[in-house]
This record gives structure tokens, C-alpha cells and sequence, in this order.
């Protein structure tokens, strides 16, 4: 392998969806060149969950888990209402900024990348200041706010889907794809979900597989949801549930409760779990049957990916309804149902449910692989000059 000539700062965080793309490119770096550790610094933000108080960011819980070299800045967020609060985002956000300069500074980075989040914009501003060339990544079909922001400092725009393009008032604006994560064609079929699916694969004609998830982070709405259904769902499904792991609700713990009160017929057939490993994610969605859950960009793009039948329930408050947009593409493309939060009941999810199994759509392979493409990375590494 060659070695890595530039030094690079990455940065993206404050969603699960932001975190994974770029710490799915720092992987890729690594598995490219020799010398990253000297090279490749992350940087994140250490803004927990709301309501999680001394908790770790969605960035640190995963940056933990690998072998990066990474710095944690303070971190703050733009609100849409005014409270108390909003002034301590605003601070934190400002101490971010000099977190970063004194960072870049010391580092003197070749160049900046950033796949968006609040964490990032601080980044990006003291890069550009210290005249850093940035390069930011966005994965939506819409723009978060911090992208738009992030935008005005950069020196190219890459983009997941070309309908992104409106949102940027700049030339170099370059369609890659999106970065996916190296393990999601490489997955391993040793852990804790994948044993289950080995399981649950011997009745899978009689049960299809059902994968459920809310995000990274989970989805109070959808696991309350599930927990209702649990009882009449698995006489017909197996459900692998993905919680996440709020400490507010506690809802793993709560439906585990609720699992032990299933027949022992059917107990099997139902496996909550926190959080899915990311070596194992490819391993589910080849051998589920349908996806339910949110419509991040990077679960968008994996479901495309994958082509897999799936009912997406956007987060309606989302800027610019970015995850109904999401959502829509692959709507288009008679891959997903929609439910309206506001429309989610047990009863309306399981009859959608049923449907798909019943009315399986046809789809136009062509046009998802043309959309879904799997080298956005390499598309980028030729942009960055690497």
C-alpha cells in the first residue's frame, strides 16, 4: 500500500447517519494507505442525546469502538425556539470554534473533510479561516442546515442524489454516491444478531424475517409501537427490533420484560438488541424479509443498495423534511411504503405489513443500481487529489 502524502482532518457527527459516513471514509483511508495514524486525525463533538445528561455523543460511542485517532470539541446546535438552552447551544458552539483553531492549528491539516452534522460547522469555519481547503460530503436528497452553512466554506460539494444539487449555490458541485460502509458487503456471520438470523433462516418460509429499527439511537414512537404489536406480530413474523439505548425511556429493557411473557413457541421469534453491530448489517439486510424503520440517508441509501421491500416512517421534524424526501426516492421507486408519524398505529403497521408480503411490487433494477452506486469513495479520493 502507498503511502498517505496529505494530512486530513474528518469530521461528522450528531446523528448516527453523519458518524457513519465519515468514519466509514477514515476506514476506507485506512485500508488504503500505511501511515493514517500519523495522518488522519477525527474530529467530534461531545453533545449527547437531549435529556442524557453527562452522556457521550453518537460520534464518541462509535469512535470508541475503532482504532482512529480522534478529538472531541465542545458542541453546540442552531434551535428552533428560544429558551435558555439556545443560549447555551450558541456558547458551546462558539467554544467549538476555538476548540477547532486550536486543533488545526497544531494539526496543519492539507485538507478537511466533513460529512455534515453541528459538530462540523465549527470545523469547517476554522479551516477556512486558517485557509484549510475544505471538502464537505452530504447525504440527503435535501440539505441539513449545517451542510448549507458548512457550503459557503468549501471548496467542493459532493453529493449522494443529483435533486441535492439545488440546494448549493456553487459550481463544483460532484454526484458520488454515498459513502457506505465497508463492512455492509463484507459481513460477518459470527455475532450476536447474525447467530439469530442463522436461526431464524430454518423458518423463514413459514415466518418471514422483519428487521425493525428507529436509527442509531432508536425511536421511542417505533419501539412503543412494536411493543404493542409484539403479541400478534410474532404469530406470523419473526422481528429483530434495533432500540437503541435511551436511558430516558428505558425501552429495551422494557420490552426484554415484555418478550419473557411470550409463549415459549414463539419467544424465539422476536430478538431485541441496543444497537447492531456494523460488521453485521449487511448480514441483516441480505436475510430480512422487509425493513421498517426511519428514513435516515444512509439507511435510504443501504435499503437502495440492497433493494429491499421496506415502510419507512419519516422523523417529521427533520429540517426541510429531509427524511420524507428520503423516503420518497425510494417510494418512487416501489421499494417503500410510507406511514406518517402522526398515522403509525399498531393495527395500520401491521396491515401495511401484511400487504407488502401480499402485493410484492415490481422494480426496475436498472434504474436503483444507476441511483445506488458503490464507488463514491474512490470518485472522492480522485476529487481530493489522492
Amino acid at each position: 500500500m502507498a503511502k498517505l502524502d496529505k494530512k486530513i482532518i474528518i469530521t461528522g457527527g450528531g446523528s448516527g447517519g453523519h458518524a457513519h459516513t465519515a468514519i466509514s471514509f477514515a476506514q476506507y483511508l485506512e485500508n488504503q494507505f500505511t501511515n493514517t495514524n500519523e495522518q488522519l486525525l477525527y474530529i467530534g463533538g461531545n453533545l449527547a442525546m437531549e435529556g442524557e445528561r453527562g452522556g457521550k455523543s453518537i460520534e464518541q460511542k462509535l469512535l470508541e469502538k475503532t482504532d482512529l485517532n480522534y478529538k472531541i470539541i465542545r458542541a453546540g446546535k442552531l434551535q428552533r425556539y428560544f429558551n435558555f438552552r439556545t443560549i447555551v447551544l450558541i456558547l458551546r458552539a462558539i467554544g467549538g470554534l476555538i476548540d477547532s483553531l486550536k486543533i488545526i492549528k497544531k494539526e496543519k491539516p492539507d485538507l478537511i473533510f466533513s460529512t455534515g452534522g453541528y459538530v462540523t460547522v465549527p470545523v469547517c469555519i476554522a479551516g477556512w479561516i486558517l485557509k484549510i481547503p475544505v471538502y464537505i460530503h452530504e447525504q440527503t436528497t435535501s440539505v441539513g442546515l449545517a451542510n448549507k452553512i458548512s457550503s459557503k466554506f468549501a471548496k467542493k460539494i459532493f453529493i449522494t442524489f443529483p435533486d441535492s444539487k439545488k440546494h448549493f449555490n456553487k459550481k463544483e458541485v460532484i454526484q458520488t454516491g454515498n459513502l457506505v460502509k465497508k463492512e455492509l458487503f463484507r459481513a460477518k456471520k459470527t455475532g450476536e444478531t447474525a447467530k439469530v438470523i442463522k436461526k431464524m433462516k430454518d423458518e423463514k418460509k413459514e415466518a418471514p424475517i422483519i428487521y425493525i429499527s428507529g436509527g442509531s439511537q432508536g425511536s421511542h414512537i417505533l419501539n412503543t409501537t412494536v411493543r404493542e404489536m409484539m403479541t400478534y406480530l410474532v404469530q406470523y413474523y419473526q422481528v429483530i427490533l434495533q432500540t437503541g439505548d435511551n436511558k430516558v425511556f428505558n425501552d429495551y429493557d422494557n420490552i426484554l420484560k415484555d418478550k419473557q411473557k411470550l409463549s415459549k413457541k414463539v419467544q424465539n421469534r422476536f430478538h431485541p438488541i441496543k444497537y447492531v453491530d456494523p460488521t453485521e448489517i449487511g448480514y441483516i439486510y441480505k436475510n430480512c424479509d422487509l425493513f421498517v424503520g426511519r428514513s435516515g440517508a444512509n439507511t435510504v441509501y443501504e435499503l437502495g443498495l440492497f433493494k429491499k421491500p421496506c415502510i419507512l416512517i419519516p422523523i417529521p421534524w427533520t429540517r426541510n423534511n429531509e427524511q420524507l424526501t428520503n423516503a420518497q426516492l425510494l417510494e418512487k421507486l416501489n421499494l417503500a411504503k410510507i406511514i406518517p408519524e402522526g398515522e403509525l398505529t399498531p393495527d395500520k403497521l401491521f396491515i401495511e405489513i401484511n400487504k407488502i408480503f401480499k402485493e410484492k411490487k415490481k422494480i426496475d433494477d436498472e434504474k436503483i443500481e444507476k441511483i445506488f452506486t458503490k464507488d463514491a469513495k474512490e470518485k472522492i479520493l480522485d476529487e481530493i487529489g489522492l
